[in-house]
């Protein structure tokens, strides 16, 4: 109640009966203060009580502003009342506004004020309904606090898939060169293996570029760019990318790549984002297999309804049942190293090419992803 009049028009309510005024303040759910027009408090209801920390013996009959107004907007509260008294205007009047309340403790904390003028016995009165806002904006706070750090998260595991993605090239070129280093250092020089050496750094060099240049397109402002994409490629490149990884876990694999498939509308590096980050949890998934093989399978099909299905099959430990529901959501993760941000990722790429990702357990063993993509450049 510490603006009352600033500009605007208002209108006092029909006179109200003392004892009709004391029973909306009892049955309303918010605090209620009631103020005369020289700003002493005329009555105060039990949830004020619980708001402000004033009985309402200490309450009533004390200059409002000095209970519940911090200081420094006494004095506006003050001139407003005075306008509205001379005047009739004040814009505050009818409306919910956000203000400062004060406690008796001293505390400072927000609440939702709306303020009515009644006519009671003759009277001037103005009854404030106020609402304590400190939990609401604490759960508006957290909210936020949750948001950035969910995006921070998710940035955090994209950034550590793209360095992923990036050092295979690097880590080619830099094994070519050494093996060019060794064929130059021979007894002839053998200039034919150096020559294919300095060829395939060329090749790694342009796919690194390719990547960087990719990630760059992803975050431009006017969002990340469609083509038709032949996804058969896309899989054979990724192999070339990750095979070394895939090799060091002792996983063999096994492509099913159909023929003739059709181009699909897609963002290149968010496809290969996903495909990468699909293969890469499903070797992880059987490092710790013994006594079977550990075999990760691809395939590629026309599938129903115009959509090209992937799948991606490990011989792993598999996913819990009881976690099926659970496996794509921020921060879910049986990993005991990530974030759980990738496959939630992975999934808003694919439900934003018009998609669908799911999974299931394998039979006998292991994961089956199954990806789903329109083939209609039109969606």
């Amino acid at each position: 109640m510490s603006a009352i009049g600033d500009a605007g028009q208002s209108s006092t309510r029909a006179p109200l009966p003392r004892d009709a005024l004391r029973l909306v303040l009892e049955t309303a759910l918010d605090a209620a203060v009631v103020m005369r027009s020289d700003g002493v408090v005329e009555d105060w209801n039990d949830r004020a009580v619980g708001v402000f920390g004033w009985s309402r013996d200490e309450a009533v009959g004390r200059t409002m502003a000095d209970l519940i107004i911090p200081e420094r907007y006494r004095d506006a509260h003050r001139n407003g009342l005075q306008r509205y008294l001379e005047t009739g205007r004040g814009d505050v009047l009818g409306r919910r506004i956000e203000v400062s309340g004060l406690r008796k403790n001293g505390e400072e904390f927000p609440v939702e004020l709306s303020i009515s003028p009644v006519r009671a016995n003759g009277s001037m009165l103005f009854v404030g309904c106020l609402r304590d806002l400190t939990e609401r904006n604490a759960l508006r706070a957290a909210r936020g606090d949750v948001a950035r750090v969910t995006q921070r998260m998710a940035m955090g595991e994209m950034a550590a898939s793209i360095v992923h993605e990036i050092n295979q090239p690097l880590a080619a070129v830099a094994a070519n060169a050494n093996a060019g280093l060794r064929w130059l250092a021979a007894s002839p020089p053998n200039l034919v293996e150096t020559r294919a050496a300095l060829k395939r750094i060329v090749n790694d060099t342009h796919r690194a570029h390719e990547v960087i240049d990719g990630i760059r397109l992803m975050f431009r402002t006017d969002g990340p760019a469609k083509s038709l994409l032949d996804v058969n490629n896309l899989i054979r490149e990724i192999f070339t990318l990750i095979g070394g990884d895939i090799e060091n876990h002792r996983v063999s694999v096994r492509t099913e790549l159909a023929d003739h498939l059709p181009q699909i509308p897609a963002n290149l590096v968010q496809l290969r984002q996903v495909l990468v980050n699909l293969i890469t949890n499903a070797v992880d998934a059987m490092d710790n297999v013994g006594g079977r093989q550990r075999l990760l399978r691809i395939k590629t099909e026309l599938h129903d309804k115009g959509r090209l299905l992937i799948e991606v099959e490990d011989s792993g430990t598999g996913i819990d049942p009881k976690n099926i529901d659970s496996i794509f959501e921020p921060f879910f993760t049986t990993k005991s190293h990530g974030m759980g941000m990738g496959l939630s990722i992975c999934r808003s790429i694919i439900e934003n090419h018009r998609g669908h990702l799911a999974v299931v357990p394998g039979q006998p063993h292991g994961s089956f992803f199954q990806v789903f993509l329109p083939i209609d450049p039109s969606l």
